[in-house]
């Protein structure tokens, strides 16, 4: 009901809007995304060139927010969406979000990714293959492929500006490359591969670098009694000694698991939107928990 409502009100804005102009005007300079370090990447490679809408605000989670009408309004302005790929906040909305939103380009910095997909579920006598994760931009070797897909989208908006974009690109990359080189060594020979994450928002770094993600979350939900018990088993007999929490998400059930164990709540923000910084904080912080001596 409350979605309904929302799209409504959304349907009367756009439509106030195009009654008063004529038309939905657009702004040459504005581009949306869906999330904050969409928008460093963004002023990574475009400079100030750009504003840009970023639709899940600080704070806020792309498994449950619904944007409101001023934000949908700016997308309407936008001349490009850059979707991140496959957020439970983009198959929510954006198809409204672009219905609304007139001629506007759309670009998935998912592409030629590979994406982690669930495991394949029985139903009767035939499968259904699992969700895909969306946490592409968990892991530098992720985010290279995210920047070249960036990159061709901004220079296809604004053509004349291919060689600023192409200068500032190859130094985003350079940082890039030199943290997948940081992130190889420092997990090259850790002592314990394993570690424990309420949300599961680093499916990507853990499979780049040979690491062993644990969630605690059980499809989305959090988890029964039963499954709380398992995992403190399952951490008492790995060692692990820390419990990762996103910002987003609610500490209770990690703090649970860490009195348990005799371990701390680490908490991380995978979407803050100084995506370098919170990365190598992330990167760090993995390094100084699974490199314990069993």
């Amino acid at each position: 009901m409350r979605i309904l409502k929302i799209t409504l009100v959304f349907c009367i804005a756009i439509m106030a809007i195009s009654c008063k102009q004529g038309k939905i005007k657009k702004n040459e300079n504005q581009i949306s995304v869906s999330i904050l370090p969409q928008k460093y990447f963004v002023e990574r490679i475009a400079g100030n060139d750009f504003k840009v809408n970023v639709l899940i605000p600080p704070g806020a989670s792309p498994a449950t927010y619904e944007p409101i009408p001023s934000q949908m309004k700016e997308v309407a302005h936008s001349v490009a969406y850059f979707r991140i790929g496959h957020i439970p906040f983009e198959h929510a909305w954006l198809d409204n979000l672009i219905a609304g939103a007139g001629k506007i380009k759309v670009y998935d910095l998912s592409k030629k990714i590979r994406m982690i997909r669930g495991p394949k579920v029985k139903h009767g006598d035939h499968y259904h293959v699992g969700g895909i994760d969306p946490h592409i931009w968990s892991s530098p070797r992720e985010a290279v492929i995210m920047a070249k897909n960036l990159l061709d989208g901004l220079v296809e908006l604004k053509p004349a500006q291919k060689e600023k974009y192409q200068k500032n690109y190859d130094l985003l990359i350079a940082d890039l490359k030199k943290l997948n080189k940081e992130a190889e060594e420092i997990f090259a020979d850790v002592h314990n591969r394993s570690f424990m994450i309420f949300h599961p928002a680093l499916s990507y770094l853990a499979r780049d670098y040979g690491l062993n993600q644990i969630a605690i979350e059980e499809d989305g939900k959090d988890p029964s009694p039963a499954h709380m018990q398992h995992l403190i088993q399952h951490a008492k007999e790995n060692e692990i000694k820390a419990i990762f929490v996103q910002k987003q998400f609610n500490r209770d059930n990690a703090e649970a698991i860490a009195k348990e164990i005799g371990g701390k709540v680490i908490q991380i923000d995978p979407l803050n939107e100084d995506w370098l910084k919170e990365m190598k904080k992330i990167i760090e912080f993995l390094d100084l928990h699974t490199s314990q001596e069993k």
